[in-house]
């Protein structure tokens, strides 16, 4: 009698803790398949980090997921403290792109936008051009490239601050043969880049990955002319416009957007970042995002991104159908039907659609498949810098996989 009296006590406190680790937006229910898809979704992560250390033993990060699905939603951490909840900050990075895309998708809905006119061309109804013919955007192409494209990733744009300057540019670039972001950043800590400056370098060293529509190549610079193309249709800066017409409509109020090279911090509470080494861990929570602006600038929690990702999709957010199901997630031509780049967002087989993040300290990934209603964000905050490739094989081991194993739970 004792016994059954203690034991259902201790029921009666996982249930109370779950009700109180949930937010108010939150559906998780405490029916007892609830609490057992709770305790799975656990476990599971757990073992996904204890698997991990196995090889990096001295591993500082954590590893968090938000699950949603038609019958509830969860959140488990691991490895991140206690008392750890879905309102936890860290660095979205790349997810960033589908909220430049849902910007341009959006003004496209409103008539301002023609997803396929040229960049050169005039915004409609007026006689201003999408980007400035001034030096800064006579890209390569410039006459040819579609908002489409920058979209999809094919444009050719050469991407500035993920690869080095060719040393085949002239030596008269001061930057040849360096990365450029670096080459900045040496002499001035502080610099607070711009799009104009970004693009500009394209632009100087006569940058280019392929021809127009040839090819597919990920490009943050691509998107940084995208952050161009929002300021200059809706007369706002990047982060006004999507703070008004996208975060505030889609209640999402612990999402931000820094784009000064001094907004430095993120807000509590928040999960540190750190770069690994062996022997070595750096704490790079602090970071100048001046450098990401439309394409990596992204501060925001599990519940927030999750909630954004499904309503939009969903066709629940700011974007009519249409514009989701015949633009946003259209496959490019060619594509192979197990993943593909449509504008902004990513379809992976067996997943769904949506779309990873790496910035120092940070890996993330947000995926969402509306024909079983699941939905999910993982992030990790540490970047395994041990070996070569590292990182790459850290997104898939852990913050992919956690989202692979969770659709399999709660289904």
């Amino acid at each position: 009698m004792k016994k059954n009296i203690i034991l259902q006590f201790a029921l009666f406190l996982s249930m109370v803790f779950l009700t109180i680790s949930c937010t108010k937006n939150e559906t998780i229910t405490t029916s007892p398949t609830n609490l057992l898809i709770q305790e799975k979704l656990q476990s599971m992560t757990d073992k996904l980090l204890s698997d991990y250390k196995v090889n990096c033993p001295e591993y500082p990060g954590g590893l968090a997921l938000k699950v949603i699905s038609k019958n509830g939603s969860w959140f488990v951490s691991s490895g991140l403290g206690i008392g750890i909840t879905d309102q936890i900050h860290f660095r979205a990075a790349s997810n960033t792109k589908l909220f430049t895309s849902t910007a341009i998708l959006l003004l496209a809905q409103q008539g301002k936008v023609n997803i396929d006119a040229i960049i050169s061309d005039t915004i409609p109804g007026t006689s201003i051009t999408y980007v400035p013919l001034t030096a800064n955007y006579q890209v390569p192409f410039r006459d040819r490239i579609t908002i489409r494209q920058l979209l999809q990733h094919r444009a050719g744009i050469f991407d500035v601050t993920n690869e080095y300057i060719p040393d085949t540019v002239p030596t008269s670039i001061p930057y040849s043969g360096m990365y450029y972001v670096s080459y900045v950043l040496d002499s001035d800590s502080m610099h607070n880049f711009t799009f104009d400056e970004l693009v500009g370098v394209n632009a100087e060293c006569h940058l280019s990955y392929f021809q127009p529509g040839e090819s597919y190549h990920y490009s943050n610079t691509g998107y940084c002319i995208l952050g161009k193309i929002i300021e200059r249709v809706s007369g706002q800066s990047y982060q006004q416009f999507i703070m008004e017409q996208i975060v505030q409509p889609m209640d999402m109020a612990n999402t931000s957007f820094p784009y000064l090279s001094s907004d430095r911090t993120i807000p509590s509470p928040f999960a540190k970042g750190y770069k690994y080494y062996p022997g070595n861990i750096i704490d790079c929570t602090e970071s100048n995002m001046s450098l990401n602006v439309a394409e990596g600038n992204l501060i925001t929690t599990p519940d927030d991104l999750s909630k954004f990702l499904r309503a939009l999709i969903e066709g629940n957010g700011v974007l009519l159908p249409f514009w989701i199901n015949q633009v946003m997630l259209a496959p490019p031509a060619g594509s192979s039907p197990a993943g593909w780049y449509g504008c902004g967002i990513f379809y992976s087989m067996n997943l769904g659609f949506g779309h990873n993040g790496a910035h120092e300290g940070y890996l993330s990934r947000m995926v969402t498949d509306p024909s079983v209603g699941f939905t999910a964000v993982s992030f990790t905050n540490t970047w395994d810098l041990s070996a070569e490739n590292s990182m790459n094989e850290q997104l898939s081991f852990l913050v992919d996989e956690a989202c692979y194993r969770a659709k399999i739970i709660v289904q």
